[in-house]
């Protein structure tokens, strides 16, 4: 789905003749500008006002996701301090955004403010939203709120559900194995809880609901001490949007 140098041409009638127009052209990557051309889609897992009782209601609402009927979306976990998972995940998109840009790509978001008086989206529209916006990928990023004693990053993949995934499961696979391997070259800490750093689940709405290929991942632990100290820092969550961009780059081979 990579739109990289590609020029159109379009058939106009002149003086009772057929000419070629060419259609401006993409243009082609550079050293620069690997991703030039690449559409990624970011979902900032949660909302902050997703524990705002104002919006119980929109929270309440229930879709079937292929398995089982799961709700729009949650309130998302958060450090033992207190921190919140959403802004933290909104954080990490936001300079991860920046990196993208800076290397070509196109980022399109999921949502676009980190607010107690905003809600969502529902997962079903975060999951279809890569291909509302004909991305090459849709990563969500989360933060796990696991056991204390766990740390560092997994990824969760579609399962193949027919008429659901069974058109993205192999090619999420595939792009969450490079993934995996693209975070941990560049230094993120592995999962120490889940084995071969990889769920491949039937269960998660935001991924049975995508059409293009998708990947959640749990950056970390928050109710682990090491993590959280990580997740809570400016610093920090600069340091797990380079992971992530390694992550993407190695995901899609640029």
């Amino acid at each position: 789905m990579r739109r990289i140098g590609l020029v159109a041409a379009t058939c106009v009638a002149v003086a009772g003749a057929l000419a070629l127009t060419p259609a401006a052209a993409t243009p082609a990557p550079t050293a620069q500008r690997p991703l030039q051309g690449v559409i990624i889609a970011l979902d900032p897992g949660h909302q902050l006002g997703n524990s705002n009782p104002r919006f119980a209601s929109q929270l309440a609402k229930t879709k079937f996701n292929g398995l089982r009927i799961k709700g729009c979306n949650t309130t998302g976990t958060a450090t033992n301090s207190g921190f919140p998972e959403a802004t933290f995940n909104w954080r990490v998109t936001s300079y991860l955004e920046n990196r993208l840009r800076a290397l070509g790509a196109t980022v399109r978001k999921t949502r676009s403010t980190n607010s107690y008086n905003a809600w969502g989206p529902c997962v079903w529209d975060r999951g279809r939203f890569g291909a509302q916006v004909d991305a090459d990928l849709l990563l969500s990023i989360h933060a796990d709120g696991a056991v204390s004693t766990g740390s560092g990053f997994y990824i969760m993949v579609p399962a193949s559900i027919p008429g659901w995934t069974d058109d993205i499961a192999k090619s999420s696979g595939r792009m969450g194995q490079r993934f995996i391997q693209g975070m941990a070259n560049a230094g993120a800490p592995r999962s120490t809880y889940i084995r071969d750093q990889t769920l491949v689940t039937q269960d998660i709405s935001t991924l049975n609901f995508s059409d293009v290929p998708a990947i959640l991942v749990e950056l970390g632990n928050m109710r682990h001490p090491g993590d959280a100290s990580r997740m809570t820092s400016r610093e920090g969550q600069k340091q797990y949007a380079d992971w992530v961009l390694a992550g993407i780059r190695a995901a899609l081979r640029l």
